[in-house]
């Protein structure tokens, strides 16, 4: 079981606890336990371009940099979940757990344990971690590609990419469950509770663009909506439109989360927009995305007739931690 409680020494704020979140040091632990070789290959300079070059495709569709599961040590795989157990929520870690074990179920109902493989999960390092300094880290494989900026006060955590093939597992002992439970469902709740006047705003195409419009770019750019406005829906929507986007939040560790909190505190919650596309059914292809000034969330189930998940939390301004790394530099200087 995940831990439950965590003592917040990031210079942003303390509390009793049973654990200390103290990122530094479970990096440089991992790190450390590293054999010289390995530690060339999971280790970058904090600008090298391999930080922003990303993908949620399989391994065998996109060489990733870093080191992955399979080049590890028993001992520096539990290091490096240790170190994602540090920065995911209970509910951020076991999705991200049960993301990588789709892996062997797409093996055993495929027969192709060569491109579906769990261990094909990559870690990287971007500068070196340390007390005062600015550094990151990097997770990815599969339908996952979870991104990390530290710097002394703060974390940021965009892009982080979740998928899940399939959305609804069809056969087997887990038949019927979702593994993006909350992307998927609340989605399609709150489609299904607009008035057809919302709903006519609200619907800008009635079939799905296919994936995700951002995609594996560096940079996520403002979308330009037809959407329905927050303003536009009652309390109860509101509401839903609320737990749909504080859930990319509630994915994070309260440390990690903490800047995207106040990001979120500081919209224009009025102005943000709800956009959809395709069918309004489960197992039938759709898409939304909820879009304010500074966030843009992008959900796809386009693929394998509507049971193919892609979900992606983008910052406009501060993707691979682009206006953390600005605001700290800015204030040495």
């Amino acid at each position: 079981m995940k831990k439950l409680f965590f003592i917040y020494l990031l210079g942003m704020g303390c509390a009793l606890s049973q654990h200390i979140f103290d990122p530094v040091s479970q990096a440089a632990e991992l790190l450390n336990s590293f054999y010289p070789d390995q530690k060339e290959q999971a280790t970058f300079s904090f600008d090298d371009p391999t930080k922003t070059r990303w993908h949620y495709v399989p391994h065998s569709s996109f060489k990733r940099e870093g080191l992955p599961l399979s080049q590890m040590t028993p001992d520096q795989i539990e290091k490096t979940y240790a170190l994602l157990d540090a920065f995911l929520s209970d509910s951020g870690y076991d999705q991200m757990e049960q993301i990588i074990d789709l892996e062997n179920y797409l093996a055993a109902v495929e027969n192709n344990p060569e491109i579906r493989d769990p261990t094909k999960y990559y870690l990287a390092f971007y500068g070196i971690p340390k007390q005062d300094s600015t550094w990151a880290w990097s997770f990815e494989g599969h339908h996952l590609s979870l991104n990390f900026t530290v710097t002394p006060n703060e974390i940021a955590f965009a892009p982080a990419f979740w998928g899940s093939n399939p959305g609804v597992i069809p056969i087997g002992p887990d038949k019927g469950k979702v593994v993006l439970k909350s992307d998927h469902n609340r989605g399609l709740k709150l489609i299904n509770a607009l008035s057809e006047k919302q709903f006519k705003k609200t619907l800008i195409s009635a079939k799905t663009y296919g994936e995700i419009l951002t995609e594996n770019h560096a940079s996520a750019s403002f979308i330009k909506n037809n959407g329905i406005n927050y303003s536009e829906l009652n309390p109860s929507q509101q509401k839903l439109l609320k737990k749909i986007v504080y859930h990319h939040l509630e994915r994070m560790e309260k440390p990690v989360a903490k800047r995207a909190e106040a990001l979120l505190a500081a919209e224009d919650w009025n102005a943000i927009t709800f956009s959809w596309a395709g069918a309004t059914k489960k197992l039938k292809a759709h898409y939304y995305r909820i879009q304010g000034a500074n966030f843009l969330i992008e959900y796809d189930n386009s693929q394998n007739n509507g049971n193919h998940i892609h979900v992606v939390w983008r910052e406009f301004k501060g993707d691979f931690g682009k206006d953390l790394i600005r605001d700290h530099y800015g204030k040495e200087h």
